[in-house]
């Protein structure tokens, strides 16, 4: 409660101040009487110097949603971004956001969530192996991917929809408007879950007139055929239809080198005796989506959008894409539990592995794995979306309602051992849920004065089986069973919020907008172990059921002072907060000790100030934006790995840690004649631990190398340390020129290259897991023929073939390995599309 009053007091002093500032601005400020130009108006940028100094933001509607996503990087456009639910010039909104564009998407070829990072290079959204399969860093801000109860401090929203689970990273990314990336804590307008920041995804609406594409692609190094497909246009009556399709086939890029091994580590106890080798090509996937969205408008304020999208996603399990990037010691070659050598294993990414199997004699009896692929390695998930989102535009208030419902099935199974013993398996089962339902409004009266304000209700479901096989656990007499444990985590929660913003326009050049959102959410857990082998003595024994629930509020406020002394300059300074809400853990065993605190973990609190400045020159074809930031994370749930015994992993999120993140991003694009434009980008982020003194130790951590006794378990004091994925630097720079080739064939060239420093890809900053600092290139060759009618294409990314770590992981049952999902490798892309 005393924190809750402390926000409520800064945010006080804060609007104070700059209210006090602001007025004094305000006795000197000139009126400005030139003409407003909308704001969705999209100006070309020869004409940059005309229109009023500070344009006027507009209320969000359907239609709106359209002209909010017009193209603007490749042309000299303007792109307008809608990052407090109003559709403003990316250059006018007082928030450090990066957009990507239709040109862009084409460009690289972006057709999964997970390949965002290419265009925006601030954000990493990188699969898991366990937990929630995934995990997205944002300025190095993110959530622990190897507990699927914690949800991630970045969210997603798609079409309106607020995500914050990432499991839509395996899912097709396909006929998408545009993508807006928001940096830094955004409540106030997104709600919980968004300390990092937010990733927009707005897909095709069906547009004025009629258009269709038919796309398809081919990527040689994983042998991956995709092809694309959508039509739309008005139907009449006020009535728009747009159909969208994706399908894609990829055969894998790893090469596991495993071709079956005696079985030495469970023949004496089990009598297995052969450990067959997992797929010859690993990290294969197949894709299917489909999209429907139909649009209403009567002309007369009210409009209505809804979508509908169904995406199946099918796998060779997460852990398909694993390689053991480094072992310790100097050795060449990765150990399972017991110090037995893997003869195919190496240490290094190289886009090798070495993947067993499992022994026949386990799946024996074990039915929840043999249900799924006949028990091979397979991964699959089940999503529909649908939303709704419904518009009355009046006078001077636009209202607004999004509805929203969430489903998926997720099932994986797989080797976690990283060896061809496959002493490890896992496998995970997650069904959830998701209603969500949010109302605002938006006001432009024609004074200095206006007002956003509104709620959101939501509720989730989500059930999730886990169950292992670890070790030479002999026949389970009165099953038959060999697995160690299988066990069910039921999972209930509902939150509801309140929010308003004040935008005071205190002159013409001269904006202050403060707000909050109050939140209060409520979850529930019913946990326990449904078998348990007898001699995994050291988990929960099987019917005993581990029951709670909690429930707690936050205020989040935020303030605002924006300076536009001209329509090709903005300034502006924020005070920011946000939180990630607490819950309980989801762990992979449920040891004999766990206990409804154990499992509980509490809310991550964000709050800081960022300034920034954004620039237009050379009558608009020089952008330069500088963003400077500092902000203090409070309470971060990380997760620790656990050997509870031999044959039993486990891991416990606690609020362990306080980070500081800060630093500097500046961007800037030159759009020279003659259809030539560079763009760069340099990012300064010192993302650092103020206090983590109960860090868990790496695997092989000496107290020599600071791994010291705490009670009945060790840990290690991280505090001042790089927090993990979090490069201190990060540089970009591209070109692109079009030009026409012959009379018939416009030609797009383009190259980027990429420089980030080097970071730790494991939370416990084991060194093996420490990535050094690399280099990729990208570039593409587009050809277009009769207007854009057809076009051919070849898309290269990763051209240097950089291997690199992205989420390291101490290897189970291993002495200090870590294993990782490396980024993509060398793409190349062939695409055909013609347009109607």
């Amino acid at each position: 409660m005393k924190a809750k009053w402390t926000k409520c007091l800064l945010t006080a002093v804060s609007l104070a101040t700059l209210s006090t500032a602001a007025a004094a601005q305000a006795q000197t400020a000139p009126a400005s009487n030139q003409p407003a130009i909308p704001p969705t108006t999209q100006v070309p940028g020869g004409d940059a110097a005309q229109g009023s100094a500070s344009t006027p933001a507009s209320p969000l509607s359907v239609d709106q949603q359209e002209q909010a996503t017009r193209p603007g990087a490749g042309d000299g456009g303007e792109i307008v971004v809608t990052a407090r639910r109003r559709v403003e010039r990316l250059q006018d909104v007082p928030v450090a956001a990066t957009v990507i564009d239709q040109q862009q998407i084409r460009q690289y070829d972006l057709t999964s969530v997970a390949n965002i990072r290419i265009a925006a290079p601030e954000i990493t959204l990188d699969r898991g192996f366990t937990g929630s399969a995934s995990s997205i860093s944002l300025r190095g801000v993110s959530s622990s991917s190897i507990d699927g109860g914690v949800e991630q401090s970045v969210l997603l929203d798609f079409d309106g929809m607020a995500i914050s689970r990432g499991r839509v990273l395996n899912d097709a990314l396909f006929d998408v408007e545009q993508l807006n990336v928001l940096k830094g804590p955004q409540a106030v307008f997104f709600g919980k879950n968004s300390p990092g920041g937010v990733v927009s995804i707005r897909s095709a609406n069906p547009g004025k007139t009629f258009n269709a594409y038919a796309r398809t692609g081919y990527e040689f190094t994983s042998d991956n055929l995709q092809v694309e497909a959508a039509a739309g246009g008005p139907l009449g009556n006020g009535f728009g239809l747009r159909v969208a399709v994706f399908g894609s086939s990829s055969e894998g890029y790893i090469r596991n080198q495993d071709r079956g091994v005696v079985d030495v580590v469970r023949s004496a106890a089990t009598g297995s005796t052969f450990v067959p080798a997992a797929f010859s090509r690993l990290g294969a996937e197949r894709k299917l989506a489909g999209r429907v969205t139909l649009t209403y408008d009567n002309d007369a304020g009210f409009s209505a959008n809804f979508k509908l999208l169904a995406s199946s996603y099918r796998g060779q399990g997460i852990q398909s894409f694993s390689e053991i990037m480094g072992c310790p010691g100097g050795r060449t070659k990765p150990v399972t539990t017991g110090g037995i050598v893997d003869p195919t294993g190496d240490c290094k990414l190289n886009d090798k592995s070495s993947q067993g199997w499992i022994s026949p004699q386990i799946l024996q009896n074990w039915s929840q794995v043999n249900r799924y692929n006949n028990g091979a390695p397979f991964s699959r998930n089940n999503t529909l979306l649908p939303t709704l989102t419904l518009n009355y535009e009046g006078d001077a208030v636009t209202l607004t309602s999004v509805t929203g419902y969430y489903d998926y099935d997720y099932v994986s199974q797989g080797n976690a051992d990283a060896t061809s013993y496959s002493y490890f398996w896992s496998y995970s089962n997650e069904k959830n849920k998701s209603f969500y339902q949010e109302v605002r409004a938006t006001t432009s009266f024609d004074g200095a004065l206006n007002f956003a304000g509104g709620g959101h209700y939501e509720h989730n479901k989500r059930d999730l089986f886990v169950g292992a096989a670890s070790g030479p656990l002999p026949r389970d007499p009165a099953t038959g069973r060999y697995n160690a444990n299988d066990n069910t985590q039921l999972n209930k929660s509902s939150a509801w919020s309140v929010f308003g913003q004040a935008v005071l326009n205190i002159t013409p050049k001269l904006e202050l907008a403060g707000g909050a959102r109050y939140t209060r959410q409520h979850n529930e857990i019913n946990s326990g172990n449904v078998y348990r082998h007898p001699l995994v003595t050291a988990q929960l024994p099987a019917g005993v059921r581990i029951v709670g629930e909690k429930s707690q509020d936050n205020i989040s406020p935020e303030a605002t002072l924006t300076w536009r002394p001209s329509r090709e300059l903005t300034l502006y300074g924020a005070y920011k907060t946000g939180f990630l809400a607490g819950g309980f853990s989801n762990p992979g065993a449920l040891s004999a000790i766990t206990t409804i605190d154990t499992l509980s973990f509490d809310e991550e609190t964000v709050d800081g100030f960022e300034i920034g400045a954004k620039s237009t020159l050379m009558n608009g074809r020089l952008t330069a934006n500088l963003t400077g930031y500092r902000y203090i994370y409070k309470g971060l749930p990380l997760t620790s790995i656990l050997a509870v015994s031999a044959n039993t992993l486990t891991y416990v999120t606690q609020n362990a840690a306080n980070t500081v993140a800060q630093g500097i991003e500046f961007e800037t694009a030159y759009r020279a004649a003659g259809g030539l434009t560079l763009r760069g980008t340099a990012s300064y982020n010192d993302a650092h631990y103020d206090r983590f003194p109960g860090a868990q130790c790496y695997t092989g951590q000496t107290a020599a190398q600071g791994c010291v006794a705490t009670g009945n378990t060790t840990s290690q004091d991280l505090s001042g340390r790089q927090v993990y994925r979090a490069p201190k630097f990060i540089g970009t720079a591209g070109v692109l020129k079009t030009f026409d080739l012959t009379p018939d064939v416009a030609t797009t060239l383009n190259a980027d290259v990429r420089y980030t420093t080097g970071y730790y890809s494991g939370l416990n900053l084991n060194p093996v897991s420490y990535q050094d600092g690399f280099l990729t290139l990208n570039a593409g060759a587009r050809f277009d023929m009769e207007g854009g009618r057809y076009s051919i294409a070849l898309i290269g990314r990763n051209l240097t073939n950089r291997r690199y770590a992205t989420i390291g992981i101490d290897k189970p049952g291993g002495s200090g390995e870590v294993y990782t999902v490396a980024g993509e490798p060398r793409a190349v892309v062939l695409q055909l599309e013609t347009k109607f």
